[in-house]
């Protein structure tokens, strides 16, 4: 029997990890305290999208080429929004070493923003590198903002994703493949606390899965950033991906 197609989109929060999976009708929600949960689910083969950095540079300070790449996709409105990740010494450096660890090695250091999210990003890696390569390569890095700005015809959204403005933007384009996503997201609302999980983590995390399976169920083809990635000393891919509607 066939694999049902399900679309897996994941986002990093203050709780842990937010997991949403679309089967093409419907969503549904899920809290992994730790990424490495993942592998208890029955979801094994499955294509993964995550937003959170994969693969990271040794040195140099013009950081990877799929963020600049990013970049020029959202510009002149959500640029901003891809910051450029810590090299990879720095991701596994203390706290207080690692913007100095940065520095060292590409010429600059790391803002608070980056060091706060920098536990996350070393979570992850761990856990990536302790796959198999076969199952390394199901896990796919996938920023929202190039997500969203895709199924806008190419054109970055006007509004921030975390005014009411931004939400409503970004649940209308995903509405034509979820018809009930309005619904769907104000009970989504409910589930976990603010200080736990923002609306925009919903949002990003549901916005990936439905991207992630559009591009399975053949309604959309899978784009990368750069259009040819190179890998990291791990073997990891330094791309973004997204979907573009057929």
């Amino acid at each position: 029997m066939a694999q049902k197609t399900i679309g897996i989109g994941i986002d990093g929060c203050r709780a842990g990890w937010l997991m949403v999976l679309f089967d093409g009708t419907t969503a549904e929600m899920q809290m992994l305290p730790e990424i490495s949960a993942f592998a208890e689910l029955d979801l094994a083969g499955r294509p993964v999208w995550v937003d959170m950095p994969i693969g990271f540079m040794d040195n140099g300070a013009d950081g990877r080429e799929c963020d600049r790449a990013a970049r020029k996709y959202l510009s002149p409105l959500r640029h901003s929004s891809v910051f450029t990740p810590p090299c990879r010494a720095a991701v596994y450096a203390e706290k207080s070493e690692a913007s100095a660890m940065n520095f060292e090695h590409t010429g600059k250091k790391l803002s608070q923003q980056s060091l706060n999210i920098v536990p996350k990003i070393r979570e992850l890696d761990s856990y990536l590198t302790s796959l198999s390569i076969p199952d390394r390569l199901l896990w796919s890095e996938a920023h929202p903002e190039v997500v969203f700005g895709a199924l806008n015809g190419g054109q970055p959204l006007v509004h921030k994703k975390k005014n009411k403005e931004g939400e409503q933007q970004r649940l209308q384009l995903l509405q034509p493949w979820f018809p009930e996503v309005f619904d769907w997201m104000a009970n989504a609302r409910g589930r976990y606390l603010r200080k736990d999980v923002l609306p925009d983590d919903i949002v990003d995390a549901l916005g990936l899965a439905i991207a992630s399976y559009l591009v399975q169920s053949g309604l959309a083809q899978e784009r990368k950033l750069p259009s040819n990635p190179t890998r990291d000393q791990e073997g990891l891919l330094m791309q973004i991906v997204y979907a573009v509607p057929r």
